[in-house]
């Protein structure tokens, strides 16, 4: 037996190598050793590089088994782009943003960007620009990092009124414990500057009713350690607006009864590309005098790639100066406002020529496109009933508040009233089946210095379920039609299977170990 010869010959084979993708082969990917490669769960750079298709290949065999980004109404983040943009961002990825001297002209399509962003928001035109030739503001990596450098600007802004006022040295002062007022709406940008930059987190829950800060609580969480007050245009569990006109209002009267100097911090990561196109909405920005700061994420709704994000500050003077880290060594002196340094510069690029594309005609067309699908998944919710009752109740603005205004979201919850067998996250696993990712999630969160789990809202449990659908650019009516196809097959599946159907996660394999959110 051992002279025995095989009948087909083995295929050739690459050198050894500690990596399963091997670079001797150059045939076609499915005929390859790296097609036939177990997946390893403890991954090291191989010895060898492989074919430029194969390695394409690999990667669109991890890209396909994620759900399809279009499909995913969880996320904000903006998922179509046309060829001409898409070769705009490839430009923009080889252009380091952080080089003014060498990429000047780059920087200049920076500060045109920022430009119209301030304009947008009405920020009043700086004395100092003809200086600087811009706004007090920049491009961030997402909203994230704009709120960092805009609650920062806060703290040190703050820190020289403390000093004035309790007649304290700079170092004496780095020892008092400042707090910002937020409420339980925050995203995860915030949790960062509680945990980083040592600063307190003062919660005011709102009620499940309206998801929006109540302007006449605030006023029991401000004292003389406040560094601002963030209001939230457009949370990411409902989409509703903070009434900033009204927080502004108290503020001007408190800020006069205690001599404070407390601003106002705009949180628009979702509403700073929508609220600008919506008529009748008051006014939220740098039209209130006690608005300091706007951030917004430019990879939302201003449909600029994954990684855009903006700040504008009302001024330079008090505010961003304390921010600004001037660099000299890159050949050139120039002014660097952000956390981070190097970065490519495709999410301005791609910020530009989309303001160019749609202009404010455009974007105001495309966000009536969402307000309208938003409606008719709304309506449609609405009009699945048993026993002649909505299964659904409606959570966002449109649905529960007084307020209209809010983001093209829709959010709701099974009603908890019908003792129905299912919840929520039921709901949102069997809707996956269909190929569609709707966020089901409770009505809770973590504290960010405690890891308490706490309740949302003043009047609901944390252990009350909910989901939201955010309706992007490319969710249009024919889709969203599609999508109240699968919800209602999935009512349906869940009403006849009853307690026969718990969401339970599959055990996963070893080689499928869970992975930390980012």
């Amino acid at each position: 037996p051992s002279q025995l010869r095989p009948l087909v010959a083995p295929l050739p084979m690459a050198s050894p190598s500690n990596n399963p993708y091997h670079g001797g082969y150059h045939g076609p990917y499915y005929a390859s050793p790296n097609a036939r490669s177990s997946r390893e769960s403890d991954m090291a750079v191989p010895d060898e590089g492989c074919d430029a298709r194969h390695c394409v290949r690999v990667v669109e065999d991890y890209h396909l088994l994620d759900f399809s980004e279009r499909l995913n109404t969880s996320s904000y983040v903006n998922v179509v782009f046309e060829p001409e943009e898409e070769k705009v961002a490839l430009m923009g990825l080889k252009v380091n943003l952080a080089d003014q001297t060498v990429y000047p002209e780059s920087f200049r399509m920076h500060n045109d960007t920022l430009n119209m962003i301030a304009k947008a928001w009405h920020c009043p035109k700086p004395d100092d620009f003809e200086e600087y030739g811009c706004y007090a503001g920049a491009g961030t990596v997402g909203s994230t990092e704009a709120c960092l450098l805009a609650g920062l600007a806060l703290k040190f802004r703050w820190r020289k009124w403390y000093a004035k006022k309790f007649n304290k040295s700079e170092d004496e002062v780095r020892g008092v414990y400042p707090n910002l007022v937020i409420s339980t709406m925050f995203q995860a940008a915030w949790e960062k500057l509680f945990k980083y930059m040592d600063i307190q987190p003062r919660f005011v829950k709102p009620s499940y009713k309206t998801f929006t800060l109540d302007p006449t609580k605030i006023k029991e969480f401000i004292d003389e350690k406040t560094i601002g007050v963030v209001c939230i245009m457009g949370n990411h569990y409902g989409g509703q607006y903070d009434p900033v006109w009204e927080v502004d209002a108290v503020l001007e009267k408190l800020n006069a009864e205690k001599g404070l100097e407390v601003g106002i911090h705009v949180d628009a990561a979702s509403g700073g590309f929508i609220a600008p196109f919506q008529e009748g909405l008051p006014p939220w920005d740098f039209r209130l005098k006690h608005v300091m700061s706007i951030s917004a994420s430019g990879h939302k709704f201003g449909n600029s790639c994954c990684g855009t994000g903006w700040v504008v500050w009302r001024q330079r003077k008090g505010l961003s100066e304390h921010v600004a880290i001037s660099v000299s060594y890159l050949g050139g002196s120039a002014d660097s406002y952000t956390l981070n340094f190097s970065r490519p510069a495709q999410g301005v690029y791609v910020q530009f020529y989309k303001f160019l594309r749609l202009g404010k005609a455009g974007y105001a067309a495309q966000v009536a496109n969402q307000l309208a699908v938003a409606q008719f998944l709304r309506e449609g919710l609405q009009s699945i009933k048993v026993n002649d009752f909505s299964i659904f109740t409606i959570l966002d603005a449109v649905g529960m508040s007084e307020q209209k205004h809010c983001l093209p979201v829709v959010a709701a919850m099974i009603n908890p009233d019908l003792g129905l067998p299912f919840d929520d996250i039921d709901f949102q696993h069997v809707v996956a089946q269909g190929h569609w990712y709707v966020s089901g999630y409770h009505m809770s969160m973590h504290h960010p210095l405690t890891e308490e789990t706490m309740p949302l809202f003043t009047d609901s449990s944390a252990e009350q379920a909910m989901f939201r659908i955010v309706v992007k650019n490319n969710l249009t009516m024919r889709m969203a039609a599609h999508l109240m196809d699968e919800i209602r097959a999935a009512v349906k599946f869940l009403q006849e299977h009853g307690k026969g159907f718990q969401h339970r996660k599959p055990k996963r394999l070893p080689t499928q170990q869970s992975v930390p959110a980012c």
